[in-house]
């Protein structure tokens, strides 16, 4: 029996300017599909190169978790996981987010906490990375749009939200052996994530009958995963899908998640109107993301298997 796999989308060579070549639409028609059936897919990209993810993997990422004490020297946010330092009792990694990337000096802010003498490597392959990560989130959320027949609201739409970098580090913890879950079932609360893994893969896809479906690590493509907040704003068109890490313990990984999230100054979502209707009543009431964000992380929010639900379903 054949291992089920997430549906692959080639958007390589594909850029906003070409909206109407039959490569766009051919590829739209893609992820229409496979985000109905799952919520997520694989996208190919050559446009980030071995250089730029053998950079970012191979020492920038590398580099920043091996500095002592990093929890220390991270600043703490009031919003949980949206803050810089992120890790889940139990669980063996630690996660840092470098966030507001709409420019360089962003990523050269976050340096200076962790490098006080500057390190130039690390902001050129995370500023670089972001600018290729952008452009691609660009072009999914359009296409997006488009399939629900929403395309005139992508200018407003794309002013509306930021990007965030969250940078993990597996360790590895030899107290147990075998394949373990070492980040336990979620959905995202985002947008929309673009996940990297390097060398070592482990992210698991939950379709919607219960199997897991396997992602692997490779040079030109990455994962694409919808979050609450896209869910919410679609009237559920599309489903945030449950995903976790289950991997060796014994070995260490690396992963880069790149997100769409709402700007702190426009972080209401509301259920677009034009997708509301008899048949597809109002699933999610207005919220505040980064209020939901503070109650889902919370004790009480991590007590409900359906959170968002719970906040604020209508």
């Amino acid at each position: 029996m054949r291992e089920l796999e997430l549906p692959k989308v080639d958007l390589s060579g594909l850029d906003l300017t070409c909206l109407n070549q039959k490569t766009w639409a051919k590829a739209r028609a893609d992820i229409d599909d496979a985000l109905k059936h799952f919520g997520a897919f694989e996208v190919v990209y050559d446009e980030v190169g071995s250089e730029l993810r053998g950079g970012l993997f191979g020492q920038a990422v590398p580099d920043l978790f091996a500095v002592p004490d990093i929890e220390k020297i991270i600043s703490a946010s009031e919003v949980p996981s949206h803050g810089f330092f992120f890790q889940k009792k139990g669980f063996p990694f630690i996660s840092l987010k470098v966030s507001q990337l709409s420019s360089f000096n962003h990523v050269q802010d976050f340096s200076n906490m962790i490098w006080p003498q500057g390190n130039l490597f690390f902001c050129n392959m995370v500023w670089n990375y972001t600018i290729q990560m952008k452009e691609l989130l660009q072009m999914i959320h359009k296409m997006v749009l488009e399939i629900l027949g929403l395309g005139d609201h992508y200018s407003s739409h794309i002013k509306s939200i930021d990007y965030s970098m969250r940078l993990t580090n597996y360790y590895n913890d030899l107290s147990e052996s075998g394949n373990k879950v070492v980040l336990p079932s979620h959905k995202d609360p985002n947008y929309i994530s673009i996940i990297s893994q390097h060398n070592i893969g482990g992210l698991e896809i939950e379709t919607s009958n219960g199997e897991w479906i396997s992602t692997n690590p490779n040079k030109n493509s990455f994962t694409v995963v919808i979050g609450e907040a896209f869910m919410a704003w679609t009237n559920g068109r599309f489903q945030a899908p449950h995903h976790r890490v289950k991997m060796d313990r014994s070995k260490e990984r690396y992963s880069v998640v790149f997100s769409t999230i709402p700007c702190f100054t426009n972080d209401v979502i509301n259920p677009s109107k034009e997708l509301v209707d008899e048949e597809h009543p109002q699933l999610f009431k207005s919220f505040k993301y980064y209020d939901y964000v503070n109650f889902r992380f919370s004790d009480e929010g991590e007590r409900h298997t359906d959170a968002l639900k719970f906040y604020c379903g209508a």
